[in-house]
C-alpha cells in the first residue's frame, strides 16, 4: 500500500514531529501512499487548515489538498482517480451536512467498488472547555444522534476516532477494509477536538498486508470447464470485471483460444474486452440468450432484466465473483447452476489450465465452433454498422447514434471516455484496458464530470471525455466542476447531448403504459408529462464563465468540426471544452 509519490504538501521526512493529531493523522494518509485529500471545508476543518498552514515549518509530507466546492464533486473525482489509478483516495467533508450531500456520490461508488476513505467532521463534541469545542451557532444545530447512519448502508466500515494515540491503526484498518474484496468505500468521523489535541506518535509502522482475493473451488471450476467445452454456444457475460485491468487480455485470451463468445449488455459500466475481438458477440443480450446454451456471468450484479430477456431454461448458468450473491442487494432472485466465489482473475487463469487438460483447444468439434461464433460476431457487426449508415441516411437532428458515431471517429484511441447515460456503447470501439467508463448501475446522477475529473488527475497525459445528457449536467453542479476545473488545471472535453427533456423518465413511462396517456402525449407534444427540461440555460456558457471553451452544435454537418476543435482547446490550450449538442 504504501507507495512514494510526487508532489506531496511539506518538504520533510515522515518522522518529522507533529504537534497535533490532524497533523499526524494527514501525514499517515500520505505514508499510506493517499495522494489527494479531496475537501468540502467547513468549521470542523480548522485543524487540517492549520496542518496545511505549517507544513513547511512542520516538515512533514501531507495528501495535495484538493478543493471541492460541492460534496458530489468531491466523492465523484475520488471515484475517478481511483477507476484509473487503481489507488483509493481520502476526502473530507463538513459535518453531517456536507455528509447528506455526499449521499447520492457515494452509493454510485458502493455499487461500482470503488474505494475511497471517505470522512467528514463531526459537531464539536463538547460546548466548551477544549480546544476546538463548540464556537458557533451550528455547532448545536448541526449535530446528529447517528450521523454515520446517513451513510452506513453504503459503507463496509464506520468509525469515529477518539483519541490520537491510534490514529495509524485506524487509518490501517480503513484502507485495509475499503482495499478487500469486494472493494468499496469506509467511512470515519473526525470531531474537532480530537484533531487539534497534541498527539502522541513515534515513528511509522508497518502497514498490515490487504487480503488476498477470494480462490475458485477446484471442484467448481471443473465443472464450469466441462459445461463451457459441451456447449455449442458457449457465453461469457462480464459485468465489472474490467474493474480490474489485468483480465482483460485473460479473458479474451481464453475466449479465442477455447471458443467461447463474448457478449455485454447494453449498458456496459467498464471496458470489460476488446470490441474488435473475434469473438465478441455485441452488446444485445435479446440476441445471444436464444442461442446460448452454457452462460458464465463475471461480476454481474444485474446480469439480465427479466422483463425484457433472459436465458433459456435448458441453459447451464454460472455467476463469479467475489461477491456473486451481491449481498448489499435486499431483493435479487437469478437462477444459477453453479455460483463461484473467485476473483476474476484467478477464475480465468484457474479456467485455462482446466480446459487445456481437457485437451478443448485441440478438440476438432470446438474449432467449427469457433467459425459459428465467429459468424455470429459478424453479423451483429453488420448489424451496428448498417443501424449507424440507416441513422446517416435519415438525417435530421443529431441522434445519440450519430453522436457516438462522430466521436468514435475523433477520439484518441487511449483517451479515457466517461459516459453519463447518452452515449451508445455499440457505436464505439474499445481494446485498450481502462478506456471506458460509465454511470454505475445505481444511477445517482450527477457523477461523469467529477469522475472525468478525478480520471485526469490519474492520467494528466492521457485525454478525458466526459459525455452526459443535459439533465445529468444539471446535476453535476456545473457551475463547481468547471470551476474545479480551472482551479486544478484538469482540461478534459464536455459533451452535452441536451434534448431538452429527461428521457429516462419518459422512456420509463411509455415502457410501462404503451399506447396509453403519456405514449399519445409524448407523440403529440414531443415529451411525456414531468420531462420537459425547457427551458435551459447556454450549457456552454458554464464553460466560458470558468475560463474554458464552449459552442453550441445545431446539426449535422456541425458535430465533426465542433468536436475536431474542441480536441484542439483541450490538448493545445490546455482548457476545458465544452460542446452543447442539441438533439432529440
Amino acid at each position: 500500500m504504501r507507495v512514494e509519490q510526487q508532489g506531496a504538501v511539506g518538504g520533510g521526512a515522515a518522522s518529522s514531529t507533529a504537534t497535533t493529531v490532524a497533523e499526524h493523522y494527514l501525514a499517515v494518509l500520505k505514508d499510506r501512499g493517499v495522494d489527494f485529500l479531496y475537501v468540502g471545508a467547513g468549521t470542523d476543518t480548522a485543524p487540517i487548515v492549520e496542518a496545511y498552514a505549517r507544513a513547511q515549518a512542520s516538515g512533514l509530507q501531507f495528501p495535495t489538498p484538493v478543493l471541492a466546492v460541492h460534496e458530489n464533486l468531491a466523492v465523484g473525482m475520488a471515484h475517478g482517480y481511483y477507476m484509473v489509478s487503481g489507488k483509493p483516495q481520502a476526502v473530507m467533508l463538513h459535518v453531517s451536512v456536507g455528509t447528506a450531500n455526499a449521499v447520492c456520490a457515494l452509493m454510485n461508488a458502493a455499487r461500482a467498488r470503488a474505494p475511497m476513505f471517505f470522512t467528514s467532521g463531526r459537531t464539536p463534541l463538547f460546548e466548551s472547555g477544549y480546544p476546538g469545542s463548540r464556537t458557533s451557532e451550528i455547532h448545536w444545530a448541526q449535530e446528529m444522534y447517528d450521523q454515520a447512519g446517513m451513510v452506513r448502508e453504503f459503507v463496509k466500515w464506520e468509525y469515529e476516532l477518539r483519541d490520537g494515540i491510534n490514529v495509524e491503526q485506524v487509518v490501517d484498518r480503513a484502507l485495509n477494509i475499503a482495499m478487500a474484496e469486494p472493494k468499496g468505500p469506509v467511512y470515519l468521523t473526525l470531531p474537532r477536538e480530537v484533531l487539534a489535541r497534541a498527539p502522541a506518535i513515534g515513528g511509522f509502522g508497518r502497514f498490515p498486508a490487504t487480503p488476498t482475493a477470494a480462490f475458485p473451488d477446484a471442484t467448481a471450476v471443473r465443472r464450469l470447464a466441462h459445461a463451457l467445452a459441451a456447449a455449442e454456444f458457449p457465453v461469457i457475460v462480464p459485468g465489472l470485471s474490467g474493474s480490474d485491468p489485468g483480465t482483460v487480455p485473460l479473458l479474451a485470451s481464453l475466449c479465442e483460444r477455447f471458443a467461447i463468445g463474448i457478449a455485454e449488455a447494453k449498458v456496459t459500466r467498464q471496458m470489460n474486452a476488446p470490441s474488435t475481438h473475434r469473438l465478441h458477440l455485441g452488446h444485445e443480450l435479446g440476441r445471444v440468450f436464444p442461442k446460448a446454451d452454457a452462460l458464465l456471468f463475471l461480476e454481474n450484479d444485474v446480469p439480465w432484466v427479466h422483463r425484457q430477456t433472459q436465458p433459456t431454461k435448458t441453459a447451464f448458468i454460472a455467476h463469479a465473483g467475489v461477491d456473486p450473491l451481491f449481498v448489499n442487494y435486499p431483493v435479487r432472485s437469478f437462477p444459477a447452476d453453479l455460483s463461484i466465489t473467485t476473483s476474476v482473475r484467478a477464475l480465468l487463469d484457474l479456467l485455462a489450465v482446466e480446459l487445456e487438460a481437457m485437451g478443448v483447444d485441440r478438440d476438432s468439434r470446438v474449432a467449427a465452433r469457433r467459425q459459428r461464433l465467429a459468424q455470429e460476431a459478424r453479423q451483429w457487426d453488420e448489424h451496428v454498422q448498417s443501424t449507424i449508415a440507416s441513422d446517416a441516411a435519415q438525417g435530421g437532428p443529431i441522434t445519440k447514434l450519430f453522436l457516438s458515431h462522430c466521436l468514435e471517429q475523433v477520439r484518441p484511441s487511449d483517451a479515457v471516455v466517461v459516459n453519463e447515460y447518452s452515449l451508445v456503447r455499440e457505436a464505439l470501439s474499445f481494446d485498450e484496458p481502462g478506456t471506458f467508463f460509465s454511470l454505475p448501475s445505481s444511477g445517482g446522477l450527477g457523477w461523469g464530470i467529477a469522475a472525468a475529473l478525478g480520471a485526469k488527475q490519474a492520467a494528466p497525459d492521457k485525454m478525458v471525455i466526459a459525455v452526459v445528457g443535459d439533465g445529468a449536467y444539471i446535476f453535476n453542479n456545473p457551475a463547481a466542476c468547471h470551476q474545479a476545473a480551472a482551479m486544478h488545471g484538469l482540461p478534459v472535453l464536455i459533451v452535452v447531448y441536451n434534448n431538452e427533456a429527461w428521457d429516462a423518465v419518459q422512456l420509463a413511462a411509455t415502457g410501462m403504459y404503451p399506447n396509453q396517456s403519456a405514449a399519445r402525449e409524448r407523440q403529440e407534444r414531443g415529451t411525456a408529462p414531468i420531462a420537459s427540461l425547457k427551458p435551459l440555460p447556454d450549457f456552454e456558457r458554464y464553460a466560458e464563465a470558468s475560463g474554458g471553451y464552449g459552442e453550441r452544435v445545431t446539426s449535422r454537418e456541425q458535430l465533426l468540426p465542433a468536436l475536431r476543435r474542441a480536441l484542439d482547446v483541450v490538448q493545445r490550450e490546455k482548457r476545458v471544452a465544452l460542446l452543447n449538442v442539441m438533439g432529440v
